[in-house]
């Protein structure tokens, strides 16, 4: 039954591979997002994997994974369409990318602003039309079938299952059930996960999609012929570097370094020649089709107007997202000082201040909790605990080294870790260093495989979930409550028709838009808070 389930995890990986894929290419010969795309990539992909695997599973097997595959979905669908995301980002340029692409947004042969034409309402055109867009088209099939925008999120929950179950499976190798249970949960349930699960956040699918690439990598350290393991990497590197610029910067890193690892070990072995043609085999038509297909209409569209693939972020005439963002006193910092201080600080989502206070290890103050359960929390960003967490992991490391020495590539994937930590100026804001990470998970893996002292063991697993907890509940809960109140709200408002004031989180337009609500802007109102407190309303006659 395990092996089922590892299949349906890498199925959904290829379902959401095919429908980006599919969906740009069909781009290409203008046709744009619609209802039966989703189910025609769920078709296509059921015909692909029974040829792939065909040789390894029986027809009653592969019912199963298929089976499987569709719960996980129609779960994800259910549970994404009631719980309403109430984070910022997700509440403006995310929706609006997915509420454009849903409507016929074209992003190989126009720009979502021309496509809207509505001066009226800023669409964050800068942002849909340069940005990387794999999820927003996976969203946008997503909201096309079910006409609920925040269908879209199923994206996540499905994500997150894929890498979970693979990543068990992998684990089961080395663990009883219950440590690759423990390992794996940890794994995909961090605190970056946990706080963007029920949004449009989509740092968590760069997190979900590096770990697997990189556990890959490590499996074909092991065996460079391994066909499972290429296949999944594959999948994973087309979806990261279609998602956000980072994702792309990272992926290339690690598979760099370890591509160099592989052809070292092939020289040392007198393989390089054969190795060497097969990272060419591998790696040559996988650029193309993750760059030159898929990314057609962001790093090529964005080289050719700006002579920039990642325009408008590291261009003179971009955009700066980051200097704003931080506390002022880190304009003075170098990289290692604010990524210090952002690590071992209280907990602290403010910006426009100074307040990075340090604070001892493992302790938790009360001011602290509220801010803990932020969707982009800046200071301490990997958790309450996560200071207290690394300096363990390290200790992990350092004092179980004979043990684990044998097993180098963990130590190379350390190695390349605190190089990417080093390099990047912003190192210092845990959404965007997925990869600080795997310090806690790679002490986690030591310390299950090569300590016998259990209650250690015990002890550091509580705290590492204690970590993962308060953004997992208080995101959960707050989600959950305002939810309902959403729900009844625009179930209230169905078919109406409404003076809305002008702001800035035009995304949930889409929302009225789902429910036939009609309206206009007018600034000069007062009325009734709607969507958490994003838009304020009242009712009116829009033809007056």
């Amino acid at each position: 039954m395990k092996n089922i389930f590892k299949h349906s995890g890498i199925f959904l990986l290829l379902f959401l591979t095919l429908i980006v894929l599919g969906t740009t290419l069909m781009f290409f010969i203008h046709i744009g997002i619609t209802r039966f795309h989703l189910i025609i990539f769920f078709l296509l992909s059921g015909i692909i994997y029974y040829f792939v695997t065909k040789k390894k599973m029986n027809f009653k097997s592969y019912l199963k994974v298929i089976g499987i595959s569709l719960i996980v979905i129609v779960l994800s669908t259910v549970v994404s369409t009631f719980m309403y995301d109430r984070s910022s980002d997700g509440n403006t340029y995310h929706k609006n990318a997915v509420g454009v692409l849903k409507e016929g947004f074209n992003p190989v042969y126009e720009s979502s602003k021309t496509f809207i034409n509505d001066s009226e309402i800023d669409n964050y055109s800068i942002w849909i039309d340069h940005y990387a867009k794999a999820n927003w088209i996976i969203e946008a099939n997503f909201y096309s079938l079910t006409n609920n925008i925040e269908s879209g999120k199923a994206l996540n929950f499905i994500s997150l299952y894929s890498v979970f179950i693979i990543m068990f499976s992998v684990l089961s190798k080395f663990f009883d059930s219950k440590k690759s249970l423990i390992l794996s949960l940890i794994s995909v349930l961090n605190p970056i996960t946990s706080a963007q699960l029920l949004t449009y956040y989509n740092d968590q699918l760069i997190y979900l999609y590096l770990l697997l690439g990189v556990l890959m990598l490590i499996n074909l350290d092991k065996d460079i012929n391994d066909k499972e393991s290429w296949f999944i990497y594959i999948l994973s590197f087309i979806l990261i570097t279609n998602t956000k610029f980072n994702g792309l910067g990272y992926i290339l890193v690690f598979s760099f370094l370890f591509v160099c690892r592989y052809l070292y070990k092939a020289f040392k072995s007198k393989e390089f020649n054969k190795v060497f043609k097969k990272m060419c085999i591998i790696f040559i038509p996988l650029f193309i089709v993750s760059f030159l297909v898929v990314g057609y209409p962001t790093y090529v569209k964005n080289t050719i107007d700006h002579s920039n693939p990642f325009f408008p972020l590291y261009d003179e005439n971009g955009e700066d997202i980051i200097t704003l963002q931080q506390p002022k006193r880190f304009s003075k910092m170098n990289n290692v000082s604010k990524l210090f201080y952002a690590t071992f600080s209280k907990v602290n989502n403010l910006r426009d201040n100074d307040k990075t206070t340090l604070k001892i290890p493992f302790s938790v103050t009360k001011d602290e909790i509220i801010p803990a359960t932020s969707n982009d929390l800046r200071i301490s960003g990997w958790g309450l605990l996560f200071s207290g967490l690394l300096i363990v992991s390290i200790g992990v490391l350092i004092v179980k080294y004979k043990d684990y020495k044998k097993e180098s590539y963990l130590l190379y994937t350390l190695g390349i870790t605190v190089l990417l930590l080093l390099v990047m100026s912003e190192s210092w804001w845990a959404r965007y260093t997925p990869h600080f990470y795997f310090f806690i998970l790679i002490s986690l893996y030591i310390l299950l495989k090569y300590n016998k002292k259990k209650w250690f063991n015990i002890m550091y697993i509580i705290l590492i979930l204690g970590n993962i907890l308060v953004p997992l509940l208080g995101n959960s809960y707050y989600t959950l409550t305002n939810s309902i109140k959403i729900n009844k709200e625009l179930r209230s408002l169905k078919n109406k028709k409404i003076i809305l004031k002008e702001n800035n989180y035009h995304g949930l337009l889409y929302n009225l838009k789902d429910y036939n609500i009609s309206y206009k802007i007018d600034n000069n109102i007062e009325g009734n808070e709607l969507f958490y407190h994003y838009l304020e309303y009242k009712d009116g006659d829009i033809d007056e």
